[in-house]
């Protein structure tokens, strides 16, 4: 079996889709499956190239200008997915609009897999919305976008499937966006994730300090204003506190601002873009995460802090498995009140503790073996239902 899985991101690049796509791509080629990955990069000019794991990779470079980039795009998928037995589609944009346009020749399952929404993370962006995603479509601020809106559906209604992580973002899209129960599914993202070494924990209060971190993009889906106007009231309840912000985007330096506006220039700490080794030493290091977005459909950082048990506060949008999230801090990404109260209580010696106990009492035991075994099943009766057709 050949699947040709297209996505907007790709290692070294930083995102959801990029590091979703590497493990799944890596364990599907140890599987026997062949695997090309379809994908934009900062090459100059269109590259193809075998990797260590054994899968193709075809890089679209992204520096071209809209329109040719979209083309390149849809060149490569209508050639490259000839003799491909299913292509899998990892949004409904950049790759997603291409990839339908060529299997309009190639005529081949389609199956897509949303790790977000991307319309709602541009209209956050955009200032045309400040809402949770649930509360997005519900107050219809999604009719800004109709246009793309528009076009998104029209890759929704071509395929043949789609995959979501857990029942937060299908229900969302069954009620609001052109997707049948009977085409969605869910394939929950792993729980469990390989080793890597990292410092001690007891490094996680050097010096007296306590760091709360967070990693990610700094975009406005990530709730990260109200995260330093908190922080700013707590280092008054305990001037051990440190906030380090590991991560780049556009939020940037409206974030240094706010928290030059703040004086703490002092006690807040961005250090950019780390690499995995990199950020599981910071987490190791930190007191306490925090991970308080508008919405958070695939928290990897969340469990990259489960897996090296960290306490963790959690935004109450979020589409971790119900067995986990049931069992975490979890506080309203819309109010400060709340998010000061959750992490203030876990300052206190004794039920940090009990936190950490909690931590370390949950089971993560899903691997990235297990998702590539669930996408075959998928992948092997999408193609017999196609050939009935």
């Amino acid at each position: 079996m050949k699947i040709l899985i297209a996505t907007p991101l790709f290692p070294p690049d930083i995102g959801g889709p990029a590091t979703y796509v590497f493990n799944l791509a890596n364990r599907l080629t140890r599987k026997g499956i062949e695997v090309s990955v379809l994908t934009y990069g900062s090459s100059l000019r269109l590259l193809w190239e075998k990797t260590e794991a054994g899968f193709e990779k075809i890089e679209i470079p992204s520096g071209d200008s809209k329109p040719r980039r979209y083309w390149n795009f849809y060149s490569q998928a209508r050639q490259n997915s000839r003799d491909a037995d299913v292509i899998y589609v990892h949004d409904l944009w950049s790759a997603g609009l291409p990839v339908k346009w060529a299997n309009a020749f190639s005529k081949k399952p389609l199956v897509a897999r949303l790790g977000g929404d991307s319309l709602w993370e541009m209209a956050l962006e955009a200032g045309k919305t400040e809402r949770t995603l649930p509360d997005f479509y519900q107050a219809q601020d999604n009719n800004y976008f109709y246009t793309r809106q528009m076009l998104q559906d029209s890759v929704l209604k071509a395929c043949d499937k789609v995959i979501f992580s857990s029942n937060f973002l299908k229900d969302i899209f069954l009620r609001y966006r052109p997707v049948w129960e009977s085409r969605s599914l869910i394939i929950e993202n792993p729980s469990w994730l390989p080793p890597l070494p990292v410092a001690s924990a007891s490094d996680s209060q050097d010096n007296g300090v306590k760091t709360l971190l967070f990693a990610g993009r700094l975009v406005k889906c990530k709730n990260l204003e109200r995260l330093v106007k908190v922080f700013a009231a707590l280092v008054k309840i305990d001037s051990s506190l440190r906030l380090k912000i590991v991560g780049g985007g556009p939020q940037m330096e409206r974030l240094m601002a706010l928290g030059a506006y703040y004086n703490l220039d002092a006690k807040i700490q961005f250090t950019g873009v780390l690499n995995q080794a990199a950020l599981m030493n910071e987490i190791s290091r930190a007191y306490l995460c925090l991970l308080l977005s508008l919405g958070e459909v695939s928290p990897n950082f969340a469990l990259e802090c489960l897996n090296l048990k960290k306490p963790l506060v959690l935004t109450s949008q979020n589409g971790l498995p119900e067995n986990i999230k049931n069992r975490l801090v979890l506080v309203n990404p819309a109010s400060e009140d709340e998010m000061s109260r959750a992490i203030a209580s876990l300052l206190d010696s004794g039920k940090y503790r009990a936190y950490c106990e909690t931590i370390a009492g949950l089971e993560l035991t899903r691997t990235w073996d297990d998702v590539a075994d669930e996408h075959i099943k998928l992948f092997e009766s999408s193609l017999a239902a196609f050939s009935r057709k």
